[in-house]
């Protein structure tokens, strides 16, 4: 039985634009109205993630920053190293001066730290590279660097714990790489039909809507049984 889904945030209960369905958020309210606890994960800030959850009505833990940040309850853990994505970001600025962009939120930030996409991604990758346990991931968004032991999957784990929930009570909704890790700590493995080819071939339900209308096709699926009923 799914007691909580797990769901990234850009790509899967918004458009390529950031902006979020309505019938994303009206899902969102229906599984919570069933006693399923929605977890918010994504690569952004805890600040952005938490006051987006509060809003509109997640009560599961908060996962921000690509699982380097869990926050429940008023309380916060952080998992990795800190500051390692913002020393490696001092050195692409050396490389590659004024077209290495921070995002706004980097102050805001613990473990993961982030740079618009203005370079090419194999560049990036050859410069963090020279870095001992750091890692760069391309959310689509941005480029997020980070402590290489930490992925969303970590963070969800981790965040089970908290609530005291098990892997196999859990449904994951993700749409990019990036998401891998989620949908493997996951009971359940969803992906909305944007989502990049490699993950549909390993999930469970594959919805046949995109973007946020896909997210409330799965939402719909676990209501009714068709996802993890017995």
């Amino acid at each position: 039985m799914i007691k909580a889904v797990a769901t990234d945030v850009d790509g899967t209960i918004t458009n390529s634009d950031s902006i979020i369905d309505v019938e994303a958020i009206e899902a969102i309210r229906k599984l919570e109205e069933s006693r399923i606890r929605v977890i918010l994960c994504s690569g952004n800030a805890l600040c952005i993630l938490k006051a987006l959850a509060r809003y509109i009505g997640c009560t599961g833990p908060t996962i921000a920053e690509n699982g380097g940040v869990i926050e429940y309850r008023g309380k916060i853990k952080i998992l990795g190293e800190r500051g390692l994505g913002k020393k490696v970001i001092g050195h692409l600025k050396e490389v590659y001066g004024d077209q290495i962009r921070e995002a706004w939120s980097n102050p805001y930030r613990y473990v993961d730290a982030a740079i618009m996409r203005t370079v090419a991604f194999d560049k990036v990758l050859s410069e963090v590279s020279r870095h001992e346990g750091v890692k760069v991931i391309d959310s689509g968004f941005a480029y997020h660097i980070l402590d290489k032991r930490i992925d969303k999957g970590v963070g969800l784990l981790e965040a089970l714990r908290w609530i005291g929930l098990k892997k196999e009570e859990v449904a994951g909704v993700g749409d990019s790489m990036t998401d891998v890790e989620l949908l493997n700590a996951s009971g359940f493995k969803c992906v909305v039909a944007n989502g990049d080819e490699s993950i549909k071939s390993g999930a469970d339900f594959v919805s046949r809507s995109a973007f946020g209308k896909g997210f409330a096709e799965i939402a719909d699926a676990i209501l009714s049984g068709r996802i993890g009923g017995t």
